[in-house]
């Protein structure tokens, strides 16, 4: 097993709001073949999504490498971020297609148009480890329990229940939020829980986090 999950990458750009209409104009027109821009879809979504926010939807043509697939850039405050990409001719893309198809976006159109009007790219590592997405306090505590976990029986046992419950409070207290199916996939794929104990403690999780909330809150 290795320590480290294969994930979809995060892209984001940033830079001076004043420049960004230019840089809007300037990603649309680097939108050559196989790449291109949707732009009444992108109105589209704009609309259903009750956004201020700018839309731009780009689509690939399928490559001996790549699969057809949309790219979405969604606008934040200073520049834009990739929500999504989604496969236009089958039903779900690969970590590595989803990563790939992005890399060449980035590569082909993203990087030479940003770097003209003083834009930065930033873009989340393809293979993560636990201490990617946790603080160093939770990702211990995690590790802690799930090496001495019965991992046959789960949280059952006092002793490891009480592990468990430290993980989660660590959790709150640190906000971070790695998401059930992400927990799942580390104790299954990297750490040996068999896949129904996985997804069994990160529904667990999940409900548990909520609950710390709502305690908070009220």
């Amino acid at each position: 097993m290795t320590e480290k999950l294969e994930v979809y990458q995060d892209m984001a750009i940033h830079g001076p709001i004043a420049k960004l209409p230019e840089l809007r104009d300037a990603l649309i027109t680097a939108a050559v073949d196989p790449w291109r821009v949707d732009l009444e879809r992108s109105a589209e979504v704009a609309r259903n999504a009750v956004t201020s926010e700018d839309v731009v939807l780009f689509r690939r043509d399928a490559g001996q490498d790549h699969p057809a697939a949309g790219l979405t850039l969604w606008g934040t405050e200073d520049g834009y971020y990739v929500p999504n990409i989604v496969p236009l001719e089958m039903g779900s893309l690969t970590f590595a297609q989803y990563n790939a198809v992005l890399t060449d976006f980035i590569a082909r159109i993203a990087a030479p148009v940003t770097a003209q009007f003083g834009f930065t790219i930033s873009t989340t590592e393809p293979r993560q480890t636990l201490d990617d997405w946790l603080s160093p306090d939770a990702a211990l505590k995690l590790k802690r329990f799930s090496g001495a976990a019965n991992k046959s029986t789960g949280a059952s046992h006092p002793s490891d229940e009480r592990r468990w419950f430290d993980f989660l409070v660590a959790v709150h207290r640190s906000g971070d939020k790695p998401g059930a199916d992400r927990l799942a996939r580390w104790l299954h794929e990297v750490d040996g829980w068999d896949e129904n104990s996985a997804h069994n403690l990160a529904g667990d999780f999940e409900t548990a986090i909520a609950l710390l909330a709502y305690y908070d809150e009220h």
